[in-house]
């Protein structure tokens, strides 16, 4: 069976790897690294969005990992 990389995970190494991006967000690298798998946090997608301008809300939602529902999407239902 192959392993896909998420959008997530492709988001996370466009801008430097999940390191970076801990260090950029001031988090513990561990805590991004499962971003990798199970997607960007809610609570967390302004501040990608401010890392990556090319970004959108609904784009990430659109591609959080499959099992993986926003708050937003999850009270709407």
């Amino acid at each position: 069976m192959a392993v896909t990389m998420s959008r997530h995970a492709a988001i996370l190494d466009s801008l430097g790897g999940h390191q970076r991006v801990a260090s950029l967000l001031g988090l513990k690298p561990d805590t991004v690294f499962k971003w990798r798998e199970r997607g960007i946090p809610y609570r967390h997608w302004h501040r990608m969005l401010a890392l990556r301008p090319d970004l959108t809300a609904d784009y990430l939602d659109r591609t959080k990992p499959k099992g993986v529902q926003s708050r937003r999407r999850m009270a709407a239902e």
